[in-house]
């Protein structure tokens, strides 16, 4: 009796200090929830660049501002590559309905404590053909739009504060093709409560904007504030809000918890949950992974569901060396 009190007790306080380790961002940023809102849905151009990647990630509701320490920080907050002990390289695909496709491959490298780390991602999305019909709806041919955004990032620790940048390079094509360059900012703590406490902070897609013929469209701007919590050295749980520029801001939350089957081999489990769907049709915001850890590589897969649209499965491969 009395060990399962001292485990009731454990527990509570790692909920409680979960919640508030989610309140502190929440309320840090009440005038941020008053400037985003959905008034300025689909005014955005380079939809691709909200398109999550790694299917660790997603398994956990893309809930990885602050604890992204992996290749997949490029995309999450590419402060996480200050944090790299290894080299590191990931792929990622997914099929979409009918003909359309997602990839994201990305290598990262720490460097020397001195220099920090560096990388680069690509991601890259293709709707697959699609028929061209003239006014009296003949098809007179067909065309492939895609989206491609290259990453080239760093990222340093200055005064115990993991810092990063991203360059990103976009081009995006529909029967004509338009680029533009943009920026990301990141940033981590690690120091709070020995270390087990995690926050995180990310603006994305800085300064661009995609110009077909005579109009030009800005990129989607996010700003994403991160928390997460170590229970355990193998079991994290983690909470973002996401402020999209062009609609209202979403919660995520996930939780991955890891098995060691024998040295050199383990086995993780993953729930996560995103509102951004919340106003789509049919069940959705719900995600579920699974992950399979070797010495040297990883293997990972996460159910999405899409509402009335179906569902998703991701699959990633990564190496670390």
């Amino acid at each position: 009796m009395e060990n399962l009190t001292k485990k009731t007790n454990m527990i509570g306080k790692i909920m409680v200090r979960f919640v508030a380790a989610l309140l502190a961002v929440v309320l840090c940023t009440p005038l941020m929830f008053a400037a985003f809102s959905d008034k300025d849905a689909g005014t955005r151009t380079g939809q691709f660049l909200k398109l999550p990647v790694g299917a660790r990630a997603i398994g956990m509701g893309e809930a990885y501002t602050a604890i992204a320490d992996d290749a997949n920080s490029i995309y999450y907050n590419v402060a996480g590559l200050a944090r790299l002990e290894k080299k590191g390289a990931e792929y990622m695909f997914s099929k979409y309905v009918e003909e359309t496709s997602y990839h994201w491959v990305a290598f990262a490298m720490p460097i020397s404590e001195t220099i920090g780390s560096a990388g680069i991602g690509f991601q890259y999305f293709t709707a697959g053909s699609i028929d061209e019909t003239d006014i009296k709806a003949s098809k007179v041919g067909t065309f492939t739009p895609s989206d491609l955004a290259v990453n080239l990032s760093y990222a340093k620790v200055l005064m115990e504060i993991p810092l990063g940048l991203n360059l990103k390079i976009i081009n995006s094509k529909i029967k004509e093709s338009a680029t533009t360059v943009a920026v990301d900012l990141g940033a981590q703590y690690n120091k709070l409560m020995d270390g087990k406490l995690l926050l995180g902070f990310t603006a994305q897609n800085l300064g661009g904007s995609l110009k077909f013929e005579t109009d030009s469209s800005k990129l989607p701007i996010l700003i994403k504030l991160g928390s997460g919590y170590k229970v355990s050295d193998s079991w994290v749980a983690a909470a973002d809000i996401v402020f999209p520029e062009d609609n209202s801001p979403t919660l995520a939350l996930g939780t991955d918890y890891k098995y060691q089957i024998q040295e050199g081999m383990n086995l993780s489990g993953r729930l996560g949950y995103n509102s951004r769907g919340r106003k789509v049709d049919g069940f959705n915001g719900v995600t579920v992974g699974v992950g399979f850890g070797f010495q040297m590589a990883t293997l990972d897969y996460a159910w999405m569901p899409l509402g009335d649209l179906g569902s998703t499965h991701r699959i990633s491969v990564g190496v670390k060396f």
